[in-house]
């Protein structure tokens, strides 16, 4: 028996850790092989406030689609549409500044980031802001609000969320240790296909 809980414990630390990297997930429709002209379009829409257009030139630049790729022009247009409140902007600020993207990573920066886009409801944002509180990374560690943020990701159904809660009841940071609650969590994570989590079971 006592086998078992151990091998269920590193299960989910395995779990926890693979997908305790920023988590990321691409706009809504792909933007890769962005059609000739696409680009122009999307500057001269973007130059006129249009939001949508800001994220998906922040995202062409960010992965070299239909333009060479540049990080600078990325953050650029990132920050444009983050300013006018857009969560998935916000959120790819705060993983490029987390990333050091442009030079030594900023946690602090990222935070920022994070935290506006978590306060909209935005799951990515709120998993990635308790990974922060878990870690203590750029603010004060906060078992009970990194499971509070993580949590709040896993309820909107976020696969790398749920995975990650997971964790927390299988250590009991900021929530009452229970390997059961946990092992659900991990199975409910593999049924919504991240295949982290499944790789882990």
């Amino acid at each position: 028996m006592r086998a078992l809980k151990t091998g269920i414990y590193a299960l989910v630390l395995m779990a926890f850790i693979s997908v305790s990297l920023p988590a990321q997930t691409p706009i809504s429709g792909s933007i890769s092989k962005l059609p000739s002209g696409t680009v122009s379009s999307l500057k001269e829409k973007a130059h006129t406030g249009n939001t949508e257009a800001q994220l998906r030139l922040g995202h062409a630049y960010w992965f070299g689609e239909g333009v060479d790729k540049n990080i600078d022009a990325a953050v650029g247009w990132f920050r444009i549409a983050a300013d006018r409140g857009d969560p998935v902007a916000q959120t790819n600020l705060g993983y490029l500044y987390g990333a050091g993207a442009q030079g030594p990573a900023d946690a602090a920066e990222a935070a920022k980031w994070y935290l506006r886009a978590a306060v909209s409801g935005y799951p990515p944002a709120e998993y990635n802001l308790g990974l922060l509180y878990l870690g203590g990374d750029a603010v004060q560690k906060s078992e009970e609000q990194a499971a509070y943020w993580i949590g709040k990701a896993a309820d909107a159904g976020f696969p790398a969320a749920i995975a990650g809660l997971g964790y927390v009841y299988a250590t009991g940071q900021g929530v009452p240790k229970d390997s059961s609650k946990a092992e659900k969590l991990i199975r409910k994570a593999v049924k919504k296909n991240d295949p982290v989590a499944e790789m882990n079971l």
